[in-house]
């Protein structure tokens, strides 16, 4: 087992991610010490049942064997970042990795914008607040903790959009409706 297998485990076992372009010294580090010991790092995790995951510039794991039940929960946490992800490429749709903006500015944008205030009240529903700033609030609250953004500025509230976003981003478009009218072989 490696010095940094512990920290490395305890992040992503809570379903967080370690994107390179992290502003984060630590996340940095860890990233960095999987890189160049992935193979050592996916045999171990591999052997107590998680999967270490390789992404366009991110890590994350992958439950071995998960239940029925571990799948549904997927599937709607999977749903909510649909809705997430729409809200966030309505606002703007270069809403992607190393994209920056401000608190204030998403709010204000909701405010200006009626197709973002309907989305912003969808979302007001799950979140039980009718305040604009409040459901920015959560959104930023989960996007950070989850390791899809961070905040560089505490000043303004200034927020990166890390790599691990694009996780979100594969996975909508992994997604193939098919056409009514075409007749599948």
């Amino acid at each position: 087992m490696r010095n940094n297998t512990q920290q490395i485990f305890e992040r992503l076992s809570r379903g967080e991610f370690l994107s390179v372009d992290s502003s984060d010294s630590t996340i940095k580090y860890l990233f960095n010490d999987i890189e160049e010991n992935q193979d050592e790092y996916a045999a171990y995790f591999d052997e107590i049942g998680f999967r270490l995951e390789i992404g366009n510039g991110y890590y994350f794991f992958s439950r071995i064997g998960e239940s029925k039940q571990s799948i549904e929960q997927k599937l709607d946490s999977f749903a909510k970042w649909l809705d997430y992800l729409d809200f966030f490429k309505s606002y703007n749709q270069s809403f992607s990795a190393g994209f920056q903006f401000r608190k204030s500015h998403l709010v204000e944008q909701i405010s200006c914008d009626i197709e973002l205030k309907d989305k912003a009240r969808q979302l007001s529903r799950k979140y039980g607040t009718d305040s604009f700033q409040a459901i920015v609030g959560k959104l930023l609250q989960e996007l950070v903790s989850i390791g899809f953004a961070e905040m560089i500025s505490e000043q303004d509230e200034t927020y990166k959009v890390t790599s691990a976003f694009r996780y979100a981003e594969e996975l909508v478009n992994m997604i193939q409706i098919a056409n009514e009218d075409e007749i599948p072989e």
